[in-house]
């Protein structure tokens, strides 16, 4: 067998050590690709899991404001120095409640600002990092938010 000169052995060497890193650089464009899909879809399951946690709390909201409604209606019906206290507590509530629509507003509207800046991100791992920490935010919220309510509902039924 005869010996390749070194210009052909060089050259078929640069050949090769050229396919493979095309080979390589081809594999990692698609790895990038595929994981800003998977991303884009976490946080499009996270905008619709807030959407949809922001729908319950607003229900559960209704439903107190309901109660809460109903409960002044029977106070206003009822003259006398021992209404005062209970109008107190209803009073209470009313603003407790006002509150706690307002801190959602609030909270809503930070959650777009963080999708958004989540959306522009272009490090995969950074990416990866928001979207955890956004998911815990919106669960620790959303238990916040119900435990709360809760309160409120309760604090209604004593007052009945």
């Amino acid at each position: 067998m005869k010996l390749l000169r070194p210009v052909t052995a060089s050259l078929l060497l640069s050949t090769l050590l050229l396919a493979a890193t095309a080979r390589w650089a081809a594999t990692d464009q698609l790895r990038q690709e595929r994981t800003q899909a998977i991303q884009q879809e976490q946080v499009n399951e996270l905008d619709q899991r807030e959407q949809l946690e922001h729908l319950n709390r607003a229900q559960e909201l209704n439903q107190t404001q309901r109660q809460l409604d109903q409960l002044r209606h029977q106070e206003a019906s009822r003259p006398g120095l021992a209404a005062q206290p209970r109008a107190q507590q209803l009073y209470e509530t009313q603003r407790q409640l006002g509150q706690l629509k307002l801190e959602q507003q609030l909270n809503s509207v930070q959650h777009e600002l963080q999708m958004n800046h989540i959306e522009r991100e272009q490090n995969p791992f950074r990416r990866q990092e928001q979207i955890r920490e956004l998911q815990l935010q919106q669960q620790m919220q959303f238990l916040q938010d119900q435990s709360r309510t809760k309160l409120m509902q309760q604090e209604l039924n004593r007052v009945r």
